[in-house]
């Protein structure tokens, strides 16, 4: 008897703790930010090509940022990926794929770094 009620007492706070999980960690993700960040990419249209990042609504920097990621791409086909240098808040990251102007730039985007 002991056991069974044990056993259901066990199985009740595993059910109860897998229903708050995904409440809890909503909440924690909007009061971290991770809910509210936006970021816009674009890039140059004139050689030499640069690729450009900035994202708002992310934590203080440096317990978060942002930096560009191009993935450039040359007359042979080959391609590369190339990042900026980690910003905070409202400010742009950029990055070069050469001075070369036949190397373009093939996708632009961000990667998030934290702390």
């Amino acid at each position: 008897m002991k056991k069974t009620v044990i056993a259901t007492l066990g199985l009740a706070l595993a059910a109860g703790s897998l229903i708050a999980a995904p409440a809890a960690s909503a909440a924690s993700a909007a009061q971290l930010g991770t809910a509210s960040v936006d970021c816009e990419t674009w890039k140059s249209t004139g050689a030499p090509y640069t690729g450009y990042a900035k994202c708002t609504g992310m934590l203080p920097y440096p317990l978060e940022g942002a930096k560009v990621k191009i993935t450039c791409v040359d007359p042979r086909g080959s391609q590369w990926v190339v990042y900026g240098k980690a910003v905070g808040n409202g400010k742009t990251s950029s990055a070069k794929c050469s001075d070369n102007p036949n190397v373009g730039i093939y996708k632009v985007g961000v990667e998030r770094v934290r702390l």
